[in-house]
């Protein structure tokens, strides 16, 4: 009886809500679909045709991927409040190695909400489901990885420049295969800050985050050696202005440092900055650069953390209303630091070093407001002082798409 006073109330409450959706509200819904093929001459990443043949008994690396991705994105708006949800799956299918034929699948649901004028903030729920990438661990498996994410944040502006903030993230990373489940993880990620804005467009913010991390799935050595669990602490300044009406300038500095718990030699800290500019050389022709240097934990025998430098330039050209032209190009050092010596194992190889060198370029065609047209070049130069770590790849891919 009471299961049935529940099914009654829970059908009149969504029959409202309907009501009132289409009486307050406005529902935008928008599906697509999305063909694209692929050709890519190293899918694995080897870093030669002979490790391509110790893996498949053939020096063959190259494949043509052909894929189909479909979706819809709703957008609900009551009065002030945006409810929106997005879907997407996507069916990949290769040429050559078929092992790694695939149906990726998404969902996100998120509620941008606000009470009256000041006090605002979001709500959000992601599910992903897809193949690992291999430019990190290039094992020829089809490792199916999942992530989940929950958030939620609450903003207060107390004066019309000044604002307070508050956010959670919880992220929760698994992994299908076993041998890769010691690389399974669960975030939980919170910031606090105050944020200034000017009309003038000037942003100042001043922020602490901290990550608390753990590695359920480790075992043995791995958990010995590298721990479960540790905690990253990040006190985060940023500024953003614009010298010109055509020229933004933006950065971004923090202070890091990161514990691991029960494993002290493996501690460090680091200060970590981002530069990025953005200029409008012509009505037609934008203009993106960035140049970083950052810090990051690694799980590595030799080395407890990696010093990321790197720059990149990004140009847009808007030939005309329907065409425009986008390039990339980027350069990375990684340096493989810190000391392991404090576990007790000392080593006596080389340190490792990666240099990274990225290039892309797309020409995108817009014939209607809701269909797409992209021919897109990529390609990756990089060399590493472990040699199993080197690689080249280039890709190029052809992509439509049609908005309903």
């Amino acid at each position: 009886m009471r299961q049935s006073h529940l099914k009654k109330t829970a059908v009149l409450g969504l029959l409202c809500f309907a009501s009132y959706a289409n009486a307050e509200g406005i529902i935008d819904i928008k599906p697509y679909i999305s063909p694209s093929i692929t050709y890519d001459d190293n899918v694995f990443r080897f870093s030669s045709e002979a490790s391509a043949n110790a893996a498949f008994g053939s020096p063959e690396m190259s494949d043509v991927i052909k894929r189909l991705d479909f979706g819809t994105d709703v957008n609900l708006r009551l009065s002030r409040q945006l409810v929106n949800l997005n879907v997407a799956i996507s069916d990949s299918k290769y040429n050559r190695f078929d092992l790694l034929d695939n149906t990726a699948k998404s969902y996100g649901l998120s509620w941008s909400w606000r009470l009256g004028n000041d006090v605002y903030g979001t709500l959000s729920k992601s599910k992903s489901e897809s193949i690992a990438g291999f430019n990190e661990i290039r094992n020829p498996v089809k490792n199916t990885r999942i992530v989940d994410r929950q958030s939620a944040s609450a903003n207060w502006s107390f004066h019309p420049d000044w604002a307070v903030f508050i956010s959670q993230e919880r992220v929760d990373t698994e992994n299908e295969i076993v041998t890769f489940q010691p690389l399974d993880r669960e975030d939980v990620i919170t910031e606090s800050g105050l944020r200034y804005q000017n009309p003038l467009g000037t942003q100042l913010s001043l922020s602490y985050r901290l990550i608390e991390s753990d590695n359920p799935n480790r075992t043995g050595f791995s958990a010995f050696f590298f721990g479960n669990e540790s905690r990253q602490k990040s006190l985060i300044a940023t500024a953003a202005w614009l010298p010109s009406p055509k020229t933004r300038i933006s950065t971004r500095l923090s202070q890091v440092s990161i514990d691991y718990k029960n494993r002290p030699q493996r501690t460090f800290s680091g200060f970590n900055q981002r530069w990025d500019i953005s200029h409008a050389l012509t009505a037609k022709i934008n203009l993106n650069a960035a140049a970083y240097k950052e810090v990051s934990p690694i799980d590595d025998i030799a080395s407890t953390y990696v010093e990321i430098t790197g720059a990149s330039f990004n140009p847009v050209w808007n030939l005309t209303s329907k065409l425009a032209l986008r390039a990339g190009f980027s350069y990375e050092d990684r340096d493989y630091l810190g000391s392991a010596v404090g576990a007790g194992i000392f080593f006596l190889g080389d340190r490792r070093s990666d240099t990274s060198k990225v290039a892309s370029l797309g020409l995108i065609y817009s014939p209607t407001e809701k269909s797409l047209l992209q021919l897109q070049y990529q390609g990756e130069d990089r060399d590493s002082t472990a040699d199993i770590q080197s690689y080249r790849f280039n890709s190029i891919s052809l992509t439509g798409r049609y908005s309903f």
